[in-house]
């Protein structure tokens, strides 16, 4: 797995870029382009699953971290991925005190993840795209 350096084992910083190359058949543009896309959805099913936690709709807070524990996987983002896992697991509004510790982190780890992919591609324009 390559990470950027700054963790091993479930840092928040885990990103396989080697992931992310391989499912844009190392164009570079798409890469950009696909990041862009993910880091936008990340932070609708973030702002989904604190909405769904809220109002207790365990069904919909499950979706939407499966979707996330999904797409982060497919680009690389590891670390995430592993949380929306944690996330669909959790006993969502039937556990709120848990969820909610969990959903922070994963708050904190999109951050996280957004810096790694701005140091990999040295801006941060490549989310203006999307």
């Amino acid at each position: 797995m390559a990470t950027n350096g700054s963790g091993t084992g479930g840092s928040p910083a885990d990103f396989d870029f080697e992931r992310l190359a391989s499912i844009s058949g190392g164009d570079a543009e798409f890469e950009r382009e696909l990041a862009g896309e993910y880091l936008a959805q990340s932070q609708q099913l973030l702002v989904q699953i604190a909405q769904s936690l809220k109002i207790g709709d365990g069904a919909t807070l499950r979706r939407a971290a499966h979707t996330l524990k999904g797409s982060s996987l497919t680009v690389g983002a590891e670390a995430l991925g592993a949380l929306g896992a944690e996330l669909e697991r959790s006993g969502g509004p039937a556990s709120p005190g848990s969820t909610l510790e969990i959903l922070a982190r994963a708050q904190a780890c999109l951050v996280t993840t957004e810096q790694v992919l701005d140091d990999y591609f040295g801006t941060d324009s490549y989310r203006d795209a999307a």
